[in-house]
């Protein structure tokens, strides 16, 4: 299995076990799982922003839509720390990882992006990545 892969498999882990923690095991503080959770969902959508950049070929709209998940994280980070609602915020990113995943397919359907890497890493992670937010949005 390639390494890429199983990193970003494994980076399910820690939103399993802020899971488990905020259902079962009532350790942290909620705040702090909600907190913990836009944080590290935040840094994934800038990485898989990262992944639309090729300095290979020249597309500029594709590096400037590979920099929007940055920009994005960067806002929703602000608001968090504005005090804005952190199940509002966490909603905000599950919307954003779901309309990135459509138009990933979108780029992948027309040879831009690798087929397989999108159906083996982009569509399960993503679709895990979004049920724990929600799972964890639930937690109270």
């Amino acid at each position: 299995m390639n390494v890429k892969y199983l990193v970003s498999y494994l980076g399910l882990l820690p939103f399993l076990c802020l899971i488990i923690d905020g259902y079962y095991l009532e350790i942290l503080d909620v705040n702090f799982i909600w907190d913990l959770s836009l944080l590290m969902s935040c840094i994934i959508f800038t990485f898989i922003g990262a992944y639309n950049w090729n300095f290979v070929i020249d597309r500029p709209w594709l590096e400037f839509y590979g920099f929007m998940p940055s920009l994005i994280s960067m806002v929703i980070l602000t608001l968090s720390l504005l005090g804005i609602s952190k199940i509002i915020l966490l909603m905000v990113v599950i919307a954003f990882l779901v309309t990135q995943l459509f138009f990933d397919l979108i780029l992948s359907l027309k040879d831009i992006f690798p087929m397989r890497y999108f159906i083996t890493l982009r569509i399960p992670v993503t679709s895990g990545l979004t049920i724990s937010l929600f799972l964890i949005s639930l937690i109270s």
